[in-house]
């Protein structure tokens, strides 16, 4: 017995220190949900403002424009998730998918922007990749709470 109080004395709690730190960071933003509201409709008008400039103006990265779809898709499913955790993950599914096809059916009225599919394509890509990888140990960890009766959504 003394042996066992030997090791778990000498050991080193930093690295359970900081995934404390995360996780009570992650429940702080969890708990402001009006925020991570404020959060995720922010990025939205930021991303139509981005999907809308021209070209030329400079506001789109020089990277893959697939991985670029991808990514930024990627990223709305998680700040969704944190905006809307209690709502069934398919309707949040379902909305960005929306947003995606909008954003291409506008961008093909636009003249300096074009209309294509594989870009939805990836925009639903992201979405499925992040509530398919990333969203179930999020779940697991954070939302496995009993909603309270007075949590708004």
């Amino acid at each position: 017995m003394r042996r066992f109080h030997y090791v778990t004395s000498s050991r080193d709690y930093t690295v359970l220190k900081a995934l404390y730190l995360l996780h009570s960071t992650i429940n702080f933003f969890i708990q402001t949900i009006w925020l991570n509201k404020v959060v995720f409709y922010t990025a939205v008008i930021a991303g139509c403002v981005i999907a809308f400039s021209p070209a030329e103006a400079g506001l789109q990265p020089q990277l893959n424009d697939k991985f670029l779809h991808t990514t930024g898709f990627l990223i709305m499913a998680f700040l969704s998730h944190l905006a809307h955790p209690y709502l069934k993950k398919r309707y949040l599914i379902i909305g960005l998918m929306v947003l995606g096809l909008v954003i291409e059916v506008v961008q093909a009225y636009l003249p300096y922007r074009d209309f294509s599919l594989w870009d939805w394509c990836a925009d639903i890509f992201g979405v499925v990749l992040y509530f398919q990888i990333f969203a179930i140990p999020l779940n697991h960890f954070f939302f496995n709470v009993m909603k309270h009766k007075y949590v708004p959504d």
